[in-house]
Parts: structure tokens; sequence; C-alpha cells
């Protein structure tokens, strides 16, 4: 089985698009932060001066502290830090700049740990994160992090964040389009569980969090990213998930656990966690050094509708059936227009589809081929809106992006206008077919970006028709296409059919 297919078979059998569990290893390979123990030994030698007072500590503390060896360090190395802060004249200009936390005995070095995370970067250009940032929009449902840094919230700005058990106990959360970042925030250093102390408050309080943790392993896929099979972290998770459910409940979850564990060697195969009181679970272990094609994987099934959208609906109702008054959100909309309202304060949810005088034009269709942006429903797309605008666009339409997820035979105009356009071709009259021809003898460089340097952005989209599809450099096409778009406002497709020619082109060059 490949990559792709193990992503797309388990997320169609929960009938849920998937949550991430991320680890630290996942800032790591994003924004090269240190691990744990590396994070720790900075801050060991920066108050000491010592390049061996972590190992100082090390040997303090037994290698099978039940919270693990790094809480241990955490905890001697948080009170001599402190301490160190506090007096040492070396920390001044620190005293002075968090002067009232320290006063209200925040930790020194969880303040220290937060500043240093903070400004971590990460480079937008690289392909997974690229891939990572497509995936907020409709092949996720939430993610669940033990990180500390602020990578997730940068990726994904339009998920809610709930730091710490507290947020999420006392929160009205949707379980959909929202982190939980569990063991704090650098945005609340005060939150950070570190040291063991704090992973037994932790501990104690985590009821609510395991209650929550147990809906969503038994409904979503859950993929985890970012952690060692031997983590701690996790182990504790399930040790305790292991205890509220019967062994048979725990061997329905291997079906949708997915276990992502770096290696230069690419494999798949299923790993066994047992635990203490005799039961185990079972997951997929996946071994890749590929990520880009995990997310890819992940991206193959989306959600009709966007996750965004979707919490603010659901807790827009929650409120509407525990008050007296309506929520201030309520508007009238379209439910094929739900990924829209978050441009506006109101909506009103309606369902149905209308027959006669169509909600939505050709152009929009152009516009969410080349941008990705309308979010339509494909069946409504397929069933409803085509039949009715192939009626005065007798040239066609872009088809191919909504029939990729459509899952029935396609009937009268729609399979028409697909019979009629299956190859580049296909889309060319016998005059454009000459044109092409004589075209083809006498320019240069048969490519994207050689027609646009020969022609000129403003109108190489007349020469770019008369490309062969393997020349079609499908990234450079859609980045002229939204440059060309984007300066000319979208207005520019209405009495454009050269422009619109191109955009059919690449539709079909993308999704057929």
């Amino acid at each position: 089985m490949e990559l792709k297919d193990l992503f797309t078979k388990t997320i169609q059998k929960t009938g849920h698009q998937p949550f991430l569990f991320i680890g630290s290893g996942f800032s790591k390979r994003y924004m090269n932060t240190e691990k744990w123990d590396e994070l720790l030994k900075i801050f060991c030698k920066e108050y000491s001066d010592n390049d061996f007072q972590y190992n100082i500590y090390s040997n303090r503390v037994e290698e099978r502290d039940y919270y693990g060896k790094q809480p241990a360090i955490a905890t001697l190395l948080e009170k001599d830090y402190n301490n160190t802060v506090l007096t040492s004249e070396k920390y001044k200009k620190f005293r002075e700049e968090y002067k009232k936390e320290l006063t209200e005995n925040s930790s020194a070095l969880k303040i220290a740990i937060a500043k240093h995370l903070y400004d971590s970067k990460f480079d937008p250009t690289n392909e997974e994160i690229v891939l990572l940032r497509q995936l907020g929009k409709r092949s996720l449902s939430g993610i669940i992090t033990t990180n500390y840094d602020i990578l997730l919230e940068q990726l994904f700005p339009d998920y809610e964040v709930y730091i710490g058990q507290e947020e999420l106990l006392f929160s009205n959360i949707s379980g959909i389009g929202e982190i939980y970042k569990i063991h704090g925030s650098v945005t609340k250093p005060d939150s950070l569980v570190l040291t063991s102390t704090d992973y037994s408050e932790f501990e104690k309080n985590a009821s609510y969090l395991i209650a929550k943790l147990l809906t969503i392993f038994l409904e979503y896929p859950i993929i985890f990213i970012g952690y060692s099979l031997s983590d701690r972290n996790i182990r504790n998770i399930f040790e305790t998930i292991s205890k509220c459910l019967t062994q048979e409940k725990l061997d329905q979850l291997k079906d949708r656990l997915i276990f992502i564990e770096y290696s230069d060697n690419e494999s798949i195969s299923e790993f066994l966690m047992q635990f203490s009181n005799g039961n185990s679970i079972r997951m997929n272990k996946l071994s890749t050094k590929n990520f880009a094609e995990i997310y890819r994987g992940i991206g193959e099934t989306k959600s009709k509708y966007n996750p965004i959208i979707l919490r603010h609906l659901r807790r827009d109702i929650y409120e509407l059936t525990n008050s007296v008054q309506a929520s201030e959100r309520i508007a009238a909309v379209g439910f094929e227009h739900l990924d829209d309202v978050n441009k506006i304060k109101q909506f009103i949810l309606g369902v149905g589809v209308v027959k006669n005088g169509h909600i939505i034009k050709a152009e929009q269709l152009y516009e969410d081929i080349v941008f990705d942006n309308q979010y339509f429903n494909p069946t409504l797309v397929v069933e409803e809106y085509l039949p009715e605008l192939l009626k005065n666009n007798s040239g066609g339409l872009p088809m191919y992006k909504y029939l990729r997820d459509y899952q029935k035979d396609v009937f009268e105009k729609v399979k028409e206008n697909v019979l009629k356009h299956e190859t580049v071709d296909s889309f060319l009259n016998q005059k454009l077919r000459i044109q092409k021809m004589n075209y083809r003898k006498n320019v240069g460089s048969l490519s994207v970006k050689g027609i646009i340097k020969n022609e000129t952005a403003k109108v190489a989209y007349k020469k770019l028709i008369f490309l062969e599809k393997p020349e079609i450099q499908i990234d450079e096409l859609r980045e002229y296409l939204q440059d060309y778009i984007r300066e000319n406002t979208p207005s520019c497709l209405k009495n454009n059919p050269e422009l619109k020619r191109l955009i059919r082109i690449y539709d079909l060059v993308k999704y057929k």
C-alpha cells in the first residue's frame, strides 16, 4: 500500500477529516528548535557558565523517573535558574524587563524558555509548509500538541487556540478548526508543563482532557507527527486511555491511528503498545523521510466545508438553542456559501438549492479554478450549476476540478462538455490550430516562462494556449494566472474569452 492510499483509506473509513497530534520533532523539522534535552542544556550552561551542568543534574536523577528524566532535570534546573536570575548581576536587565512577573512568583526559567522559542522562524516557501497550510482549508478537523512554540498558530491562523487544561475545561469548544496546546504555550509562560511538579499537576487534573481525547480518538483518524514511539508523553496518555476502555474498544482504534516515524527507509507496518494493566493498543506505523507525500495523502480527501466556518456555525447553533435571544452572527447565506461567512459578521443558514436564478456566475467558477477560494460543493456544481450555466456558455466551462470529487455518473450537457474537451487541442478551433502550428515554428522556448518572457505578461495568455500538455508547468501557469487576475481585477474574466480558454486548459491539465 502506498503512503497516499493509507491516509485516504483511513480517512474514508471514519468519514471525518483527521486530527494531527504534533510533537517536538515537528518544530525541529521546520524551525530547527531544540529537542527537550538540548533546550535544557542551553539554560543549564547559560546560568552556570558550566558546560557540564546538565550532566551534573542528570547524575542526580533516576533514569526511570515516573514522569521521565527531562522533567526531573527541569525541576532541579528551575530552582537554581530562578535563584540566579533573582540575585546575579548578569540578569539585571532580565529582572527589569520582567519585574511584574517575577514579583508575582512566575518562573524565570519558563519566561526565558518562552522568550527563546517565541522568536523561532520557519521558511514559508518550504514545500511541506505550503502543503500543510493547504490542509488547513478543508483536510483537517483539528490539532492536538504538546509543543510550546507558535508554529501551528502561524500555519493555521484561523484556528481557535486553547492553552492548557484550564482553557479546555472552561471554554465552549466545538471540536473542529481548533488547536489544543495541552502542555501550554510560549504566549503564557506560566502555562508550560515543564517540571515533574508540572506533570504531577497535569495528571491530577487530566480527567477532562482524557475524556476529550477519548471522544476524538473514537471518532476521528489521529496522525502522530514529531514523536518517538518511546515518548513518555504519548505513552502516559495511551496508558490512561487503556484504563478507560475494554480491549475490544482499544482494538477498534487500530484503523484510525497512524504514527509517523522519520526514517531513510520507507515502510508501512504495525506497532503494538502494551500497558501495565495487560491491555494494548495497535496502530499503523509509517516510516519515511518524505513528509510532503504524507501531506498530499491527507489532502486527497477534503471536507465539503471549511472547518473554520463549521466551528462558527456549530457554536452559534449551540448558543442559539441555549439562549432566549438569537446570536448576532445569524443572517441569510446559502449552504454552499458557508466558506464566505468569515468575511461578514452575520449569516443565516439556508438549506436547499435554487432551481431558477442561480446565485453563482460563470466567472466565479473560473476564479475558483485559479485561486481555489470559493469552496463550492462539487455535487451542486455538477448537478445544478453547470447544466444551467452551460446553456449560455457554448464554449464550455471549467469543470474537471469538481468532477474530481464527484462520485456519480454525469449526464446531458456536462457529459457532452467532457466528451468534447478531453485534450488541450480540443479547446482550439480550426483557425487557432493553424495559428498554433505557425507560432510553434517560430517561438524560441516552448514553456510557460518562455512564452511569458517572449510575449510579456500582459498578453501572454493569448499564446500560452498553444503549448502542448507536457510543456505546461502547472505551478508556473497557476502563478501567472493569479498574478494576471490580481493585477487586472477579477472583472477581467467577464469579457475575455481567450483568458477563459487558457483557464479551461489549466483546469484540464491540473485536475483531469
